[in-house]
């Protein structure tokens, strides 16, 4: 089976008890702040009735380094015999897939994972080399979800900001005017080009963008204008 954020509302997702101790829920301070894993790929493996588990946890960017990243690991693991995934972006774009292991014991544990300890921009890969005993349904979803712990308790869990990134045109006697208004949104200033005007690459938390782009309109007739924003 393998779901999307697109259709996952066509199947009845059910919840599953978390099978190691220690696994706190992580909810989000605001709606700026977010939880992902660190950029150091991290991997574990458990065996299991004597089949073998490889879990591997990786942060990814968005839904097409995660999709790269899960073809490196088949290819990798070429002869496994289920390479099962999910990946969580955010809250509304995720995707997970059994790889063939039966409906709900594989995909869905590791993305409940993902979505119990509020990762986001995080992706989990169980690679699974059978050892000739069947688990079960019951202990697949054991099996799935404490190799993909195993991995996860390893990792360094990190909170980033939600910036909106822009570029904003001001002339020189408006430059500080400008400044001030980054400061006043805890925005970050970037790349800065000076020629007529003055170009400036600026990350706003999304929660404050609203409010921050209400006063730059408020000085367009000054000469600060936003020319250009990434959704």
């Amino acid at each position: 089976t393998e779901i999307s954020s697109l259709d996952s509302t066509r199947y009845n997702i059910y919840i599953f008890p978390l099978f190691t101790i220690g696994f706190p829920i992580m909810s989000e301070k605001n709606t700026d702040e977010y939880y992902t894993v660190s950029s150091q790929p991290v991997s574990s493996e458990i065996k299991v009735n004597d089949s073998k588990f490889i879990a591997h946890v990786f942060h990814v960017l968005n839904k097409h380094q995660a999709e790269s990243v899960y073809s490196n690991i088949k290819r990798k693991y070429y002869n496994a015999t289920h390479n099962c995934f999910a990946y969580r972006i955010s809250a509304d774009d995720f995707r997970y897939s059994d790889d063939g292991e039966p409906s709900g014991t594989a995909g869905l544990p590791l993305y409940k994972l993902l979505e119990h300890k509020n990762l986001s921009q995080t992706i989990l890969i169980v690679t699974r080399f059978f050892g000739g005993t069947k688990l079960g349904t019951g202990g697949l979803i054991r099996a799935y979800t404490n190799a993909a712990l195993d991995a996860l308790n390893k990792t360094k869990i990190e909170t980033k900001i939600r910036y909106v990134t822009l570029t904003a045109e001001t002339s020189y006697e408006n430059m500080n005017i400008l400044f001030d208004l980054v400061n006043k949104y805890s925005g970050i200033i970037g790349k800065t080009e000076y020629a007529e005007k003055i170009s400036i690459c600026l990350q706003i938390p999304t929660t404050k963008f609203a409010e921050f782009n209400k006063n730059i309109l408020a000085y367009s007739d000054s000469g600060i204008v936003i020319i250009d924003k990434d959704n």
